[in-house]
């Protein structure tokens, strides 16, 4: 018998079990920065592009999402923002029940490691309960990880990116983001965590083309794909930056030498 899960996760998935999303959640953190002004033609640029996926809050899968049967719909239970110091620490703002109600294929949570012991804990007993409604009603998880405190030496970073993401899996995601552990690192990471992987896009600096050759050296690696936000939203042609992010997941380009 074919789960709901299963058939959800299915219209995220690409047959090459790979997926390309578009995070544009950072309207609750940030509000209209960077491009996200005018929410519903970034989301319709999204899914002209055809991604296979969109991270949204609740407010814009009302408001915003277009209706639609060729983008999955990810609703985001956390949020915080900066408005308010310890931004990165989020909080639980929707029910997996309310996501549903809305028409999700998916939801998504958002767990901080490393922001103290209590923060840590609170975090994971969360991650914990919103699992359990998951697998209840049918619903897949992408768990969104960070690490508090981790620099750029890449023997600090890759082990604590990878172990966030096996943290994730074990408690209950479908898919997990992580940030870029380091290249020599991303086979240890495809290997280690037993459910698809995407990479987080992180902050819009360096080149484009830059990007987009990282990107296809992930997925050479066996990285499931790519969850990119401000790269793609404050793109001056948010379609064309889709389209060409969709053919780097899909395309089986070879990784860069």
């Amino acid at each position: 018998m074919i789960s709901g899960k299963e058939r959800r996760l299915r219209r995220v998935m690409g047959a090459d079990a790979r997926t390309l999303l578009v995070a544009v959640d950072h309207a609750l953190t940030t509000g209209g920065a960077g491009g996200l002004t005018r929410m519903s033609g970034v989301l319709d640029a999204v899914v002209a592009g055809g991604a296979d996926g969109i991270v949204v809050h609740r407010g814009s899968a009302a408001n915003s999402m277009p209706v639609q049967r060729d983008t999955a719909m990810i609703v985001h239970l956390s949020g915080n923002t900066r408005l308010s110091s310890g931004g990165e620490l989020k909080t639980r703002v929707c029910a997996p029940e309310t996501a549903l109600a809305l028409g999700a294929d998916l939801v998504s949570v958002h767990v901080t490691f490393g922001g103290g012991h209590q923060e840590d804990r609170a975090a994971l007993a969360d991650l914990g309960k919103v699992a359990a409604s998951c697998d209840r009603l049918g619903l897949p998880l992408l768990v969104m990880t960070y690490v508090a405190g981790v620099g750029e030496d890449p023997a600090e970073r890759g082990p604590a990116v990878i172990h966030a993401g096996r943290a994730a899996a074990e408690l209950g995601a479908d898919i997990v983001k992580v940030a870029h552990p380091g290249t020599d690192y991303l086979d240890e990471l495809a290997a280690s965590v037993e459910v698809p992987v995407v990479l987080a896009g992180g902050e819009a600096e360096g080149g484009w083309d830059a990007y987009v050759t990282s990107a296809k050296d992930a997925v050479g690696h066996g990285v499931a794909g790519l969850c990119v936000g401000r790269r793609v939203f404050g793109s001056p042609d948010p379609a064309a930056a889709v389209a060409e992010l969709r053919s780097v997941v899909h395309g089986a380009l070879p990784a860069a030498a």
